[in-house]
């Protein structure tokens, strides 16, 4: 398994490079984002962070742990429909900078607010859990990406289309498995995270 997916790498390290700098984009301009908020926005993002802490469960409960993964679960989803089309490619890209805008106006946005015990709730509920889920963002949409050259190509006929869809959909399953158990992950630090900063 860790060959295949290293020689796969190696083979489309072109399209995972192109993703990897438009999430870092993404979280680039999420950061400056923050920076660029003026006063009103700024203490309208804070009240609705204080609820939001207010509002998140204290202890674990299914519900809130499924809903994580149940939005990661969708995602992965998208990711793999638009894979299917020709046209989707761009949509893919938008997905991957979304992400990375939300991911680095988050993280700007809690350390600004809460400093250094931002910065430790941060590593603990985003940044921890985020270890698995980028590269399974990253994956995805590689694969996305990978799959939409192929049909654009005019490789859509008899076995050679076969074989790519079942490998591009047996692969997909099992990133979309592992971005689940991220969604878990996320649920169950936030949870512990809440606890370890007292608040």
């Amino acid at each position: 398994m860790k060959k295949v997916l290293l020689d796969h790498l190696r083979h489309y390290w072109v399209i995972y490079l192109t993703l990897c700098c438009v999430l870092f984009a993404g979280v680039v301009f999420g950061a400056i984002g923050v920076k660029a908020l003026g006063q009103t926005k700024s203490q309208e993002l804070a009240d609705f962070f204080y609820n939001l802490l207010l509002q998140q469960p204290k202890t674990i409960e299914a519900g809130f742990i499924k809903q994580l993964a149940r939005d990661y679960f969708i995602m992965m989803a998208g990711i793999w429909v638009l894979g299917l089309t020709v046209i989707g490619t761009p949509l893919v890209y938008l997905i991957v900078f979304t992400r990375g805008f939300i991911l680095g106006f988050t993280i700007a946005f809690i350390i600004n607010l809460k400093k250094m015990l931002g910065l430790g709730l941060v590593v603990f509920t985003i940044i921890l859990p985020s270890v698995l889920a980028i590269p399974c963002l990253l994956l995805a949409a590689g694969l996305a990406t990978i799959f939409s050259f192929l049909l654009l190509q005019g490789r859509n006929t008899g076995n050679i289309l076969r074989q790519d869809f079942l490998y591009y959909c047996a692969a997909s399953f099992l990133i979309c498995l592992g971005a689940v158990v991220a969604g878990v992950l996320q649920g169950y630090f936030s949870i512990a995270g809440l606890h370890i900063f007292n608040l």
